[in-house]
Order: C-alpha cells, then sequence, then structure tokens
C-alpha cells in the first residue's frame, strides 16, 4: 500500500491507538486514583518499550545471520558506531526508529536479509502477545495490572503498523521490503548487491577483486531512491581502485546530479572525495569549491579526509607540498587501525600508496 491507501491505514492504526488509550483509562478511573496513575505510567512506558524491543529485534536477527550493526534509533536514543566503537547517545524522538547493520560475510544473502527484516515484526508480535496475556492472567487473579494494559495500546499499534505492506513518509514498512525480497523488487535486488558487496569486503576483499557484475546486474532505480546513491558510490571506489580515473569521476559526477537526495553527511563525503579526485587530476579550481562544502569533514579524523588533503597538497601544496603530504598519509596509515572492514582498509591502503609513490 502507497499513498493515500497507506495514509488511511495508518490513520485508522491512530484512531485504534487513541481508542486504546481511552479505554485503559476509563477502566482505570473506576478503580480510583493508584490505578489511574499505574495506567498513566504504562502508557507512557509503551512508548519506550515498544520501539526499543521492536529495534532490538531487528539487532538480534541481524546477529544471527552474521551482520554487525552500526546504527539502531529506538525512541530517543541511539546506537552509533564512532572510530570503530558502538557508543550511546540521545536522538530525537520524531525521527523514524531504524537499525542499520553491515554483513560479515557474503553469500545466501536475500535469506539473511529476510530473516534481518523481520526480526522487528517477531519481537514486536511477542511482546503485544506477552503484554495481552500477562494482563488478562493477572486481572483474572485478581490485581490490578493497569501498568501492564497500559503498555498493550503502543505494543500492538506498532506491530500493526508495520505488519502490513506499506510506504508512509518515513518509509517503508518490514512486511513491505520483506515482501520486496521475496518477489525480486528492483530496490531490494539493489539492497542486496549493495549488501552481498558489504560482505565481501567484510571478508577481505578488495572492490576490483568483487565480480563486476554485482555492481551493474542490479535493476535501474529512480533517483530518489537511496540505494540509487549507494551503488554509484561502490562504482565510483570500484573503478578508482581499479585506477579508471574517468569511469569513477562519471559516477561522482554522477552522485553530484542527485546531492538534493544526499543528507548533508552523503554530501560532505561526496565533496571530500570530490577533492580528491580533482586533486589527483590537477583540477585546482574545482578541488577548492569541493574543498569550501566540507570544511569540517576534512578537518576530522578519518581515513578520506587525510587522503583528500594529502592528495591536495602533492597536487598544489607547492614547496611545502610534499611535506605536508607526507604528514597526512601517516595520519592516514595509522587511522586505517580504526577500520573494521578488512577490504575497505586494503582498498584505502592502495589508495595512499599511490600517493606515496608521488612523493
Amino acid at each position: 500500500m502507497r499513498g493515500r491507501t497507506a495514509t488511511i491505514y495508518a490513520a485508522i492504526c491512530t484512531l485504534l491507538l487513541a481508542a486504546g488509550f481511552l479505554v485503559a483509562f476509563f477502566f482505570a478511573q473506576q478503580a480510583g486514583i493508584s490505578a489511574m496513575v499505574w495506567c498513566i505510567v504504562g502508557l507512557a512506558a509503551g512508548f519506550v518499550v515498544a520501539p526499543i524491543v521492536h529495534e532490538v529485534g531487528h539487532i538480534c536477527f541481524a546477529k544471527a545471520v552474521k551482520m554487525r550493526v552500526v546504527y539502531a534509533k529506538f525512541f530517543c536514543f541511539k546506537l552509533y558506531e564512532k572510530q570503530g566503537k558502538l557508543r550511546l547517545g540521545f536522538a530525537s524522538p520524531f525521527a523514524a526508529d531504524q537499525t542499520q547493520a553491515l554483513p560479515l560475510c557474503g553469500g545466501n544473502m536475500r535469506k539473511r536479509a529476510k530473516a534481518y527484516t523481520v526480526g522487528g515484526l517477531a519481537f514486536g508480535a511477542v511482546l503485544t502477545v506477552a503484554v495481552a496475556g500477562v494482563a488478562t492472567v493477572l486481572s483474572g487473579l485478581g490485581y490490578q495490572a493497569f501498568f501492564v494494559w497500559g503498555l498493550l495500546p503502543y505494543s500492538a499499534y506498532l506491530l500493526f503498523l508495520n505488519a502490513l505492506p506499506c510506504e508512509y513518509a518515513s518509509g517503508k514498512t518490514d512486511m513491505l521490503v520483506y515482501l520486496g525480497l521475496k518477489k525480486g523488487c528492483a530496490s531490494e535486488e539493489n539492497m542486496l548487491a549493495a549488501m552481498e558487496i558489504q560482505g565481501l569486503l567484510s571478508e577481505g576483499n578488495c572492490f576490483a577483486e568483487i565480480e563486476e557484475k554485482l555492481y551493474f546486474s542490479a535493476p535501474q532505480l529512480a533517483e530518489d531512491e537511496p540505494l540509487f546513491a549507494v551503488m554509484l558510490d561502490l562504482r565510483y571506489r570500484y573503478y578508482l581502485e581499479k585506477n579508471e580515473v574517468a569511469k569513477a569521476g562519471e559516477c561522482l559526477a554522477r552522485l553530484a546530479s542527485v546531492q538534493d537526495y544526499l543528507s548533508d553527511t552523503e554530501l560532505e563525503k561526496l565533496a571530500a572525495e570530490l577533492v580528491y579526485l580533482h586533486s589527483v587530476c590537477g583540477d585546482k579550481e574545482n578541488a577548492e569549491k569541493n574543498g569550501a562544502v566540507c570544511q569540517e569533514y576534512l578537518r576530522g579524523e578519518s581515513v578520506t579526509a587525510k587522503r583528500a588533503l594529502a592528495a591536495y597538497s602533492l597536487a598544489f601544496g607547492g614547496e611545502s607540498g610534499a611535506e605536508n603530504a607526507k604528514l597526512l598519509l601517516q595520519q592516514a596509515k595509522t587511522l586505517l587501525d580504526n577500520e573494521k572492514i578488512k577490504g575497505v582498509a586494503r582498498f584505502e591502503g592502495i589508495l595512499l600508496s599511490r600517493l606515496q609513490e608521488r612523493l
């Protein structure tokens, strides 16, 4: 379901959620002040517990099929990777919940992706059934279970919101992605290709050592599809490692043409790669133009930033350029130890070696 139909379904789920709140509060009111307080606490706790359980489902299933979680956002919390380690931080509760994982190896990717996708639904279903069951049993035994009943409305809401194949403004539901994987839809086929490449990179393969068909055999996507940019970026690195600079440049130029669909972080990374490529090609004007876009990123401690700055120093640094580039290359090589994906580390090492040869 897309467009108007998905909006109507989401509105129905929201109305049912509101009705669940009112019913729970009505019966709690009949039982007294204490019951009302516990019911309100339970209703509020549902907004925290349900999304956490949903994303934990994705995380557990991801680990079960040999994937590494690099980002997870649930309610107002997030897990994110920084300098090779997962860290806990705060996030906007209004942003969409999501989990991002990278395969630790290639092979059997469709089955693994299906499992990872339904993890949230599976845990959400268990939570909803468990909460309803516990609340029913406690009430049957004569206990006031208004806190547990309070957990139920939002748990059920989140489950049913994702249980049907819908596409909302925030993105596709888990069920829609699962069916896309099952039917071989264009977006999901590109996702599988990207995941297979990532899995092979994690095994230690470089971009150029991975079969070319993985980069080009998936169906064409619309420019506003997130995976359109992902696949272009992978092709850029494939060509760059093969030292086919012209084709790598075409990929970056195409990425730059769809920058309206890229996040600020993606734009900065794109600009940094353009600084590197324009420096290698001797185009100072465009190197500086893109450098102005990603100044903050280039000041960061990443291999990509050091590589781009080293390439610029070598090309346009004048008398001190070689010394500056040498220092930057040393810093970049040290930072390679933080790269968890072996194939990416090898790829960056190859590019750094090419710059080293120019000294």
